[in-house]
């Protein structure tokens, strides 16, 4: 004992500025210079310090999201895993590092590339998840002092994404194209077409629909992004004769497994959930290739794309005079503010016609 107590004695002018790593090879050292056999065995004086990494971490939320059958969610943390680590150089990122100044410089680095803020702050909300849990853990050693994030710390900035309806005159050129039955285009013309009569319906909920959805010309449904959620929006949606004619061409009641699309009839009898999920991933992405290639054909700047099916269902209402609250409540919103959200240019699109007519 009195041999530690000696070190920490020669150098308690400078202790402040010793770590623990240090303090061990002081230690180590007097041993040396010492007859070791004449010394008794002491205990450990000192306890290396927790120091855990955002990617041991991080892949321990992973696990557990994963457990619980979350793939988005897990995917999203494993991919802001991914940047951090490859801003920081290593896989030895602490978590106690990541601290205002860090995320700043990581901001300046990711947008100095050209890529835009708002993939940027979905790695930084996963971050800001993955450092809640860890400062709740008891074993780790963040506290609220160490959080980055809040008033006091790093803002996570977004920018308004741009909305993607098209006019309605597009749609009906859309459904004008004439693919050969069964061909990939036509497949995923027909899935676009759905989406828009079933008030925008997203394409998981399209993917995975059970044909026990569909009663009585009627398609009851609950939405798979939401079906955690404390208010689970249920669908009871009239099948337009559009709808119809598409759902027909799919029926198949000896080999539909189920489903009442064959998007992924050929594996949801798999037992891995995970793979399945990742399955639908691409599938989804091959969705979106197709829409753009469709678009194109068409003369359509923008990307089309399953969001556009949902958000032209919107915005169309609007025009044709249906409130803000029947759209909300059509695309299944849970709060006001979502639904205003999908509107802010098209009311500015209201707001120029306003003008160019005063000017004219």
């Amino acid at each position: 004992m009195s041999l530690a107590q000696d070190i920490l004695s020669d150098h308690h002018a400078v202790l402040k500025q010793l770590t623990v790593d240090d303090l061990v090879a002081l230690i180590k050292q007097r041993f040396e210079k010492e007859d070791q056999k004449a010394l008794p065995v002491i205990p450990t004086l000192i306890t290396q310090e927790r120091k855990t990494t955002l990617w041991d971490y991080g892949h321990k939320v992973i696990a557990r999201y994963t457990k619980a059958k979350r793939f988005g969610m897990a995917g999203a943390f494993e991919d802001a895993l991914k940047a951090f680590v490859k801003f920081h150089g290593h896989k030895q990122l602490l978590l106690s590092d990541i601290d205002e100044t860090f995320l700043e410089d990581l901001e300046a680095d990711y947008l100095g590339k050209g890529l835009k803020l708002n993939g940027m702050s979905s790695y930084m909300r996963s971050i800001r998840r993955i450092y809640n849990l860890a400062i709740r853990d008891k074993d780790t050693e963040l506290t609220p002092a160490h959080y980055p994030f809040g008033k006091s710390g790093y803002s996570i900035r977004t920018e308004k994404a741009k909305k993607r309806a098209v006019k309605l005159d597009v749609i009906q050129t859309i459904r004008e194209l004439d693919y050969s039955p069964s061909s990939s285009l036509w497949h995923h013309r027909n899935y676009f077409l759905f989406m828009f009569n079933m008030r925008g319906m997203n394409f998981i909920d399209l993917a995975f629909l059970p044909t026990s959805a569909i009663e009585e010309g009627r398609l009851r449904y609950k939405r798979r992004k939401t079906k955690r959620g404390a208010s689970v929006k249920e669908f009871n949606i009239k099948i337009s004769k559009e709808a119809q004619q598409i759902l027909d061409a799919y029926a198949d009641s000896e080999n539909d497994k189920g489903l009442a699309f064959p998007i992924m009839r050929d594996v949801i009898d798999t037992a891995d959930e995970e793979y399945i999920y990742k399955l639908y991933q691409n599938r989804l992405r091959n969705h979106n290739r197709r829409l753009i290639t469709i678009g194109k054909s068409i003369g359509v700047e923008e990307n089309l794309t399953t969001y556009v099916a949902r958000h032209t269902f919107a915005t169309a209402g609007l025009r044709k005079g249906i409130s803000k609250a029947q759209i909300g409540d059509m695309l299944g919103h849970t709060n006001y503010y979502t639904t205003e959200a999908y509107f802010d240019d098209f009311e500015q699109e209201v707001l120029d016609d306003a003008a160019d007519q005063i000017l004219s």
